[in-house]
């Protein structure tokens, strides 16, 4: 009866979400990678890693913990994290270093990364992606935490854009948002296109900041990261403003009210081979095939398709038909990058797009597929973990006289400066919304041209305060939040 009487004693005391902590298997990868041999080396990152190991130890996590990663150990870390991945409830990743976007691609960068050339990328950094989908993948119902300190000003990137020549307007400046399956939370040191601060002290202060808010007694996930913006805010003068995105199905702790987890465990990662990347991508495969067993098995009997149907001449007033293409890739100017939970909501998203030509959908539905929009296509093949559709009205000569639905009017809450070149002009506001792109230039001219070269911009900003380095212009498809900033630019098409 005692012994009854301390478990109800106990779990009542917890409450629920102290209860569950105790209860749940938390694992974490942090990685720190300072002394960079092609650039020069970061102050920090090895010092945040070795501390948010600390952090993440005394809230219950058994980490693995990787330091000055070469691509092999970094490969070798990845191995070991994904091995525990399996018993977790809760996988945390974070990251300290060089990052990187190119095009609507993050690629985190290992110390002996030497980017010389664009294929570089493949063989020598690793895709965020990558990392997401090994958390996210068999892991339904469950919590991937993702956090990056990834932003700082990387002089790798011009290495890499003197070698793309007009391509190196997909370059961008910090980490591009990236979208994020069911029960996964990211957070950036800084809002995406920016760059972090490296800091002058210990700790970079996003990791400063992060380490002593994880021991917050009976704060959520969400609330924690709301502190560690205002910090860091405060001492960047608003010059850097951490950033998240959440798809998370319940509420994370890492210390709940009454009583914290039991500590965990910190282990250093292993060597490497050169096998666990190719163990890495087989376990992917492994994963994702059984996906999409499930969800044949789920799945309604589907009406017998051709890889290519017939066009259906739209009527006067009706949306363009797509020509649905089972087990086909297409390829051409890529509109965006996106994760969707089905068939449909990519099409959905398609046909709310302008500019959208045709879209692809992988078929990993259980954990929201990507969803790929194009404004041209240029070429089709048989790839059958594809499902791809290209509008009807795209494979037949254009009406006459037809012309571009206009876009809606996009209100701000600042006062207009001027008109200029087809642009309503904002002096002293930035924004945040759907991106595009980042992209180097010099001029706000600049960043207009840049708007009206890229199919389904309707705004672009341009950020004085890196005048000079050229890397200064977001493309916009659409305009969320709207912010007061002394050194941005708002430009709306007007044309």
């Amino acid at each position: 009866m005692r012994g009854l009487i301390a478990v109800c004693v106990v779990a009542c005391g917890l409450g629920l979400a102290g209860a569950a902590a105790i209860a749940e298997t938390r694992v974490a990868l942090v990685v720190g990678n300072s002394a960079y041999q092609n650039a020069p080396a970061l102050a920090n990152p090895l010092n945040d890693a070795h501390d948010m190991s600390a952090a993440l130890k005394a809230v219950g996590f058994d980490v693995v913990e990787a330091l000055d990663t070469d691509r092999r150990k970094l490969d070798g870390a990845l191995r070991a994290f994904t091995d525990k991945l399996v018993r977790a409830d809760v996988a945390l990743f974070y990251y300290a270093g060089h990052g990187l976007q190119v095009g609507v691609e993050n690629y985190l960068v290992p110390i002996d990364a030497k980017l010389d050339r664009e294929r570089d990328l493949e063989f020598e950094t690793v895709k965020l992606d990558f990392v997401l989908h090994q958390m996210e993948l068999e892991r339904e119902g469950k919590t991937s935490i993702v956090i990056l300190d990834a932003c700082r000003d990387n002089p790798l990137t011009r290495n890499l854009a003197r070698t793309m020549g007009t391509r190196s307007a997909a370059i961008g400046r910090g980490l591009a948002a990236t979208s994020t399956g069911l029960g996964t939370f990211i957070a950036y040191s800084t809002q995406p296109g920016n760059v972090a601060l490296d800091g002058v002290g210990r700790n970079s202060p996003f990791a400063s900041a992060l380490i002593r808010h994880i021991a917050d007694r009976g704060r959520n996930l969400p609330a924690t990261m709301i502190e560690v913006r205002k910090e860091v805010v405060a001492a960047s003068n608003g010059a850097q403003v951490p950033w998240d995105h959440s798809a998370l199905t319940g509420d994370f702790y890492f210390s709940p009210n009454a009583l914290a987890p039991p500590p965990g465990t910190v282990a250093s990662a292993p060597a490497g081979t050169s096998a666990d990347v190719a163990a890495l991508q087989e376990r992917l495969r492994k994963l994702e095939e059984e996906a999409k067993r499930r969800e044949a098995a789920l799945a309604p009997p589907a009406p017998a398709t051709t890889a290519a149907l017939p066009a259906a001449p739209a009527r006067p007033g009706e949306a363009p038909n797509f020509l649905e293409q089972e087990g086909v890739r297409v390829d051409g100017l890529k509109l965006s990058d996106q994760r969707a939970p089905s068939i449909a909501a990519c099409r959905e998203s398609c046909e709310t797009q302008p500019h959208c030509q045709a879209y692809q959908y992988g078929w990993r539905e259980p954990v929201n597929g990507q969803c790929h929009l194009f404004s041209r296509v240029d070429a089709r093949q048989q790839d059958a973990s594809w499902r791809s559709a290209v509008r009807a009205s795209a494979m037949l000569p254009a009406a006459p006289g037809a012309r571009e639905a206009k876009r809606p009017a996009i209100k701000v809450a600042a006062p207009l400066s001027r008109k200029e070149r087809g642009f309503d002009i904002y002096e002293g506001v930035a924004t945040m919304g759907e991106q595009l792109k980042m992209s180097a230039t010099d001029s706000s001219a600049g960043c207009q041209q840049i708007c009206r070269n890229t199919p389904g911009c309707v705004a672009a900003t341009y950020n004085d305060f890196f005048r000079g380095k050229n890397v200064a212009c977001l493309v916009y498809r659409e305009i969320g939040d709207i912010m007061k900033t002394p050194t941005s630019t708002l430009m709306i098409r007007t044309d």
